[in-house]
């Protein structure tokens, strides 16, 4: 075999491994995107089974902290909307559907959000109220964002073996001027500083007290001046332990004391809530309430409230 028969033999060699190669090489990249979904597919769901397992955890943790799902110094994530209706002392009836929920940056920080999603007002009731006004209101109303810091150091423990806590919290409350219609507005930004304590009391209750005083920061043009001290005072008592279809009952009175600097005038509230227990982290109640020792036109005169708490 002379060298151009030997030459022209392996350049028909290497064109043919040329070809080979470039028709294999689309198999093997199928091939290849074939098998990686599957094990991307494997990684995911073995994945989302940690994530599930994590969040039960969290979540079983969550309701041995606080099964009521009604300590501020616990800071799991909750949701909890509720609906709320309210009559003043001047007529006004008020309708309010809230989202509100809680979200656990630490176990010593948290943040608790209220939006009113809806709010409705009907003035019709009210004397004096002129005819020829729009008597009725609806729409988003106030922004309300509060944050509260539950320090180590600050946490006592008391009773037999540790058993109990003592704990100081404090925060900050924002109240945004986030309303679509005037009538649903305080028309200000309102800031307050939030001091606090909760402590265990017998048979697995305990009480908290919280302290607000809201002030304006900001506010438009013919807005009232806002200088208002109100406190949370809340006694919570489990009823029955949980477990069978009558467990899980508490009952939760609280009381709050509101001082208008501006106006000088003091008043207060009182509610009764009574929840069940559904399940683990699943709890819903209802909220009735009566104003007292009310003198202004703006006061509560009954309030009623129903709603849920759902962990997760």
């Amino acid at each position: 075999m002379n060298f151009f028969s030997k030459y022209r033999l392996l350049s028909g060699l290497s064109l043919l491994f040329a070809l080979l190669t470039v028709v294999g090489l689309p198999a093997a990249v199928a091939q290849e995107e074939q098998s990686s979904p599957s094990a991307s597919q494997e990684e995911v769901a073995k994945l989302n089974e940690l994530l599930d397992q994590a969040k039960e955890k969290r979540i079983e943790a969550a309701v041995q902290e606080d099964q009521t799902g009604t300590d501020p110094r616990s800071f799991s994530n909750k949701w909890m909307p509720f609906f709320r209706s309210q009559e003043l002392e001047n007529g006004l009836t008020q309708y309010d559907l809230i989202a509100f929920g809680t979200i656990g940056f630490s176990p010593q920080v948290g943040m608790f959000y209220e939006v009113p999603l809806a709010q409705y007002r009907d003035f019709s009731d009210i004397s004096g109220f002129p005819p020829d006004v729009e008597s009725t209101a609806l729409g988003l109303g106030d922004i309300g964002v509060k944050f509260l810091y539950n320090p180590k150091a600050l946490t006592f423990t008391f009773g037999k073996d540790g058993e109990r806590s003592f704990s100081w919290l404090f925060g900050t409350d924002f109240v945004l001027p986030t309303a679509t219609d005037d009538a649903l507005a305080g028309d200000a930004l309102l800031f307050a500083p939030i001091v606090g304590f909760v402590f265990d009391m017998p048979y697995h209750g305990f009480f908290a007290a919280l302290n607000l005083y809201y002030f304006d920061v900001y506010k438009k043009d013919g807005a009232p001046e806002t200088s208002r001290y109100v406190g949370r005072w809340f006694y919570m008592q489990p009823l029955t332990p949980p477990g069978k279809w009558w467990g899980g009952l508490y009952i939760m009175p609280e009381f709050q004391p509101v001082y208008d600097f501006e106006t000088d005038d003091f008043s207060a509230w009182v509610g009764l809530e009574f929840g069940k227990m559904l399940g683990p982290g699943k709890i819903a109640y209802i909220k009735p309430g009566w104003g007292i020792n009310n003198s202004e036109s703006g006061d509560r005169d009954n309030t009623f409230e129903i709603g849920f708490r759902w962990f997760f």
